[in-house]
């Protein structure tokens, strides 16, 4: 590392909370129409003209937007992904991590107490916390085309019912059942989110095919056996514990020759790579109890333990930062 990739790290929280406010703004949007220059903008946003001008010049030097003359308009990159009439929108995983900023700030407290900084439910105490996250969620698969990936990475010809527990917004299930119409779906999550997630099954035109039951995994029964099961991002949000005592509960779910999925960011044996996992435990540090990122070799224990067999690791392409561990009953 040199000395400005140094001072990147040392700053980089700038760069977040520019992208995060020009979305705040409707920066993005109100250039998706047409370019403005900075005065035409500020005046349609209702926004200080000298200071929406510093703005959009941070903008344009980190690459989202472009400048001709006094006008700015937006890269391919910026319209792709932070306009928020495109399917590929991920803005709104900015906004949840803007949501996350004071957690953030409390760092330093959670690393002497050990404890998290945030009650740890899942965003379930705030209406609108909720929401906020599994739109992000929906959001980040959407834009990256985590589904898609999943779709290919293996083979489903066989499998005519899959359990997604904790789905959020049931992005996988939605684009799993409309690739394969011999599929059914149930979602197991808290009540909250299912409030969520049947506005996103309902607008799919799916809800005949996608079952929804409310439940709290950690301490509700599951009923029913499937031919799969899936583990989105849910095991980085419990501690070791309580992850294997939940893969032997949904083992018993499994029918004979069924697959339990497990979608994460898997670290290597000395848990400091990928970067992004190790760096992500940080969060679960302050929003979990006792939740962090796991190895291969971690996940391979709870799925021995559970009575699991044939435990492979299957890496994802660029740009997923997450991969699979999948197991066979």
């Amino acid at each position: 590392m040199n000395f400005s990739q140094l001072m990147g790290l040392v700053g980089g929280h700038v760069e977040a909370r520019i992208v995060q406010t020009a979305i705040g703004l409707a920066i993005f949007d109100a250039l998706g129409a047409a370019d403005l220059d900075a005065p035409t903008l500020a005046r349609n946003l209702q926004l200080d003209e000298q200071a929406t001008e510093l703005l959009l010049n941070a903008l344009t030097a980190l690459g989202l937007l472009e400048k001709h003359r006094a006008e700015f308009s937006l890269t391919d990159v910026c319209r792709r992904h932070l306009l928020r009439s495109s399917p590929q929108y991920v803005g709104a995983m900015a906004e949840f991590d803007a949501m996350l900023w004071r957690d953030w700030e409390r760092l330093p407290e959670a690393v002497r107490s050990g404890l998290p900084t945030r009650p740890p439910n899942m965003y379930q105490s705030d209406a609108r916390e909720t929401e906020v996250f599994i739109k992000a969620m929906d959001s980040l698969v959407r834009a990256r085309g985590d589904a898609e990936v999943l779709a290919n990475a293996l083979d489903w010809s066989r499998v005519e019912s899959v359990l997604d527990v904790g789905s959020g917004p049931a992005t996988y299930p939605i684009a799993l059942c409309e690739k394969f119409p011999y599929l059914r779906a149930t979602v197991f999550d808290l009540p909250g989110t299912l409030e969520i997630t049947e506005r996103f099954v309902r607008t799919a035109n799916l809800s005949a095919r996608i079952e929804l039951i409310a439940g709290d995994y950690r301490n509700d029964p599951i009923s029913g056996c499937y031919d799969a099961i899936f583990l989105s991002n849910i095991i980085h949000g419990e501690n070791y514990d309580r992850n294997g005592r939940l893969i032997c509960k949904l083992a018993a779910n499994l029918k004979p020759g069924g697959r339990l999925i497990v979608k994460d960011h898997i670290l290597d044996d000395s848990r400091s790579q990928p970067p992004v996992g190790a760096i992500f435990s940080l969060l679960m540090l302050l929003t979990t109890e006792g939740g962090r990122c796991y190895s291969f070799r971690e996940i391979e224990s709870w799925m021995n333990q559970a009575g699991m067999k044939r435990v492979d690791h299957i890496e994802l392409p660029a740009p997923m930062t997450s991969s699979l561990v999948v197991a066979s009953k």
